[in-house]
Parts: C-alpha cells; structure tokens; sequence
C-alpha cells in the first residue's frame, strides 16, 4: 500500500507539470480544470467501486484492481503523451534525502497528533506528536538552507503569488472538506436520511464540482484566473454560510441547492487557483511548485476535518434523542458549520489580496 502511495503521489506533481509545460497561458486553465474533473470523478468513482468490490470479491481486490488500471494508463500514455525534455541535468547526490525524510516524519507526526486530537481532544497524548512535529519542521527549515535542491525551496517560497495560492489551497480545502466530512452524519441524524440517500445528496456536490471545474478553467483563460477564483471561493462561503440557516423541515431541494452551491464554487477555484500559483514559476520547479500543492490540499483537508471534528463533539455532550437515530443536536452541526463559514471566509479574503510578485 505503501508502494502505491508513493506512486500515486508522483503523478500528482507530474500531470500539472506536463499541462502547465504542454499549454500556452490563456489555454492551460481548461487543461487544468479537465484535469481536476478526472481527479475528482475518480475520487467520486473509486470510493463506491471499493465497496462494490469488496462486498462480492473480498478486501485484497482493492489492491489488486489496481494493477490492470495503471497497466492501462502506462499504455495509453506511452501512445499519447509527448516526451519533454528534463528541465535539469539529474545529480543523485543533489536529491535532498534528508529533507524527504523530515518531511515526512513532520507530517506523519501532524497525522497522528490530529486523528489524536479529533478523537479524543488535546489531551498529553496529542501534544507530545504535535510538539514532534513542530520540532522536525525546524529542522527541516534548517537542513534545508544547505541543500542543493531542497524541497522547500527558496525561490518558491519567497514569491508572494506561491505563497498567497498556497495559503487559499489549504484554507479552501480546510473548509469545503472540513463541512463534506460532517455532512453524511447531519442528513443522517437531523433528517433522517439512510446512508444511501445522504450519499445521493452528497453526490450534488462532487459532482457539480466535477462538471463546472472545465468550465473555471475556459473562463479563467478568458476573464483572468483572480476574477473566477474569488467569485468561487465567494460561492463556498455563500454555500457554507447556508448550511447555518438549516432547519429539520427544510427540504430536499433546499439541501441540494446548498451543496451545489459548495461545488460550484469549489470548482470554480481549484484550476483558476492552481494555474495563478504556477504562472511565474521557473519550468525547473513547475513540478515541485504542483507537488507541494497536491500535499497542501490533504493537510488543508485534515486540518478542516479536525477543526469541525472537535468543534462538534465539543458541543454534542448533551444531545436530546427522542429515538434510535433521531437526535435534536442541530445546534452543535451548526457550531461546526459556524468554524468551516469562518475558514472560508478568510479563505475569500486571502484570495482577494494583490497576487503580483513583490519586487
């Protein structure tokens, strides 16, 4: 498992770089939207195919299923993607193994110090993996000033439109993932929705994401990547802001119409957003700029489910439930609803600072 996760990861950095390096400005924001509806419809795909398979096959079939996919991507790519020319000799003694190494011992301890914090709260077992976790990124920070092609690279970090698209990705995703987590058990304890209906109306949201993020990449080329990302990330808002005026007698369509207005905006920013940070980015670091942001997207994840994780629980104590699955405890979806609203506000105003590069 270990192994496809660090394959799949390089693809993840790879496939920005070679639309960014393949398409001119003015046509690579529909590239890239194209790209974020594959990511997402295998996303939204993948996840119920899982199901399916390890209900009439057995677990192990998830790893196996696999093989044949990437066979045939490694096929098709072979016959249709072009061979670019590296942007830097390879020196393996320049490869930053130490850096790698922190890195993910920095982030691993993150990982464990929040599923610690969202499960139980931040208590002496959280805090010694965060305190792990802050060390090493010191380090990090100091390991890397000596490097020859360091992972945090100063000429990514030292431009402010990398560092402010930088910051949107992880408050975005903190946000809209943070509220996608929490959704299932709202319509299944406040509306009474089996499983299988929550999953049809989360549907609206992945799948109007998936379908508009073309469409914010065409008009990103045309009407500039800022215009489009901030009215998107003022459609999240709006969506999320929503998901506080909820009540138990809303209906249906009502819920629906929040959620696509999520995925509206959330397509609407990731290939605005993504195209902007690689805009004046070097072709030697388009691949570690697009990388960095992929990792940036799960930790803006994490982050957000943790947030509304705690949140929650810190105010379901006392939940009133009147039968098995019927709780009265709207009150305490709303306080989590009220953090994601105040991350995607922030998010909103982040994007609307000046993008140009400080001189």
């Amino acid at each position: 498992r270990a192994l496809q996760g660090v394959g799949a990861s390089l693809m993840l950095g790879l496939a920005p770089k070679i639309i960014a390096l393949t398409y001119r400005e003015g046509e690579r924001g529909l590239a890239l939207g194209l790209f974020s509806t594959a990511f997402a419809t295998g996303i939204s795909v993948g996840a119920p195919l899982g199901g399916v398979i390890t209900s009439y096959l057995g677990w192990p079939y998830i790893f196996f299923i696999n093989i044949p996919i990437g066979a045939v991507g490694l096929l098709w790519g072979r016959r249709s993607l072009t061979v670019l020319k590296a942007q830097m000799i390879w020196n393996r003694r320049a490869f930053d193994f130490w850096g790698a190494a922190i890195l993910a011992g920095s982030l691993g301890a993150l990982l464990v110090a929040l599923t610690r914090i969202r499960g139980t709260g931040a208590d002496g077992l959280a805090l010694g993996p965060l305190a792990l976790a802050a060390g090493l990124f010191t380090l990090l920070i100091a390991v890397e000033r000596r490097q020859e092609a360091p992972l945090l690279h100063g000429g990514l970090w030292r431009s402010w439109p990398f560092v402010v698209g930088s910051l949107a990705v992880v408050l975005t995703f903190a946000a809209v993932m943070g509220a996608f987590f929490l959704l299932p058990f709202f319509l299944e304890q406040v509306y009474g929705y089996s499983p299988q209906q929550a999953g049809l109306l989360l549907a609206a949201l992945s799948v109007t994401n998936a379908l508009v993020a073309p469409l914010g990449g065409y008009l990103a080329d045309r009407w500039g990547n800022l215009l489009v990302l901030r009215l998107g990330t003022g459609l999240v808002l709006l969506g999320l802001g929503s998901l506080l005026l909820t009540q138990p007698q809303d209906t249906t369509l009502s819920l629906t119409g929040r959620l696509v207005l999520i995925g509206l905006g959330f397509g609407l920013f990731q290939a605005p957003n993504l195209s902007e940070i690689l805009r004046d980015v070097a072709p030697s670091l388009i691949g570690l700029a697009a990388s960095t942001n992929a990792v940036l997207k799960n930790l803006g994840a994490l982050l957000g489910i943790t947030a509304t994780v705690t949140v929650f629980a810190r105010f379901n104590l006392h939940q009133v439930c009147l039968g098995p699955g019927i709780c009265l405890n709207i009150s305490s979806f709303h306080h989590a609803f009220a953090v994601v609203a105040l991350v995607g506000a922030l998010s909103w105003l982040t994007n609307l600072l000046p993008r140009k590069q400080r001189s």
